[in-house]
């Protein structure tokens, strides 16, 4: 996976650090909706492997790998738990209100195991690969 950025400063052992505009729902335009609340810019640890100075504008390479097991972790398991919750309240007889608060208690523990396993998983790595034209 790819992504453009500029240099902000040069870290020891080769590395630099780099601005990413962060892709947004509308596009980046957001003049119209005005519902972003996150930054838009994100400051990311890089690999130097181009020797690129402050100012450069350059091009990121991340594992797609990396990325799409962080996005399926985040989204996919509180979602499967959320239905695995519903099921288990369904086996066990219970009444469909009770089904939707074993329901929600799985996304909850979903939610719980996403910020566990974060922790303890690696950072995605970031590589600076060439210079944007």
């Amino acid at each position: 996976m790819t992504q453009n950025g500029v240099v902000t400063k040069l870290l020891d052992r080769g590395r630099a650090e780099v601005s990413v505009e962060r892709g947004t729902a509308c596009g980046g335009h957001c003049d119209g909706c005005e519902t972003c609340i996150y930054a838009t810019t994100l400051r990311v640890e890089a690999e130097n492997a181009v020797f690129a100075q402050p100012g450069d504008r350059v091009v990121l390479e991340s594992g797609t790998k990396a990325v799409m097991g962080a996005a399926f972790l985040v989204y996919m398991l509180p979602l499967a738990l959320f239905f695995l919750g519903y099921a288990v309240g369904a086996l066990l007889g219970l009444r469909q209100g009770l089904c939707v608060l074993t329901s929600l208690a799985g996304v909850l523990l979903g939610a719980g195991l996403v910020v566990l396993i974060g922790r303890r998983k690696r950072e995605i790595t970031f590589r600076i690969v060439g210079f944007q034209r």
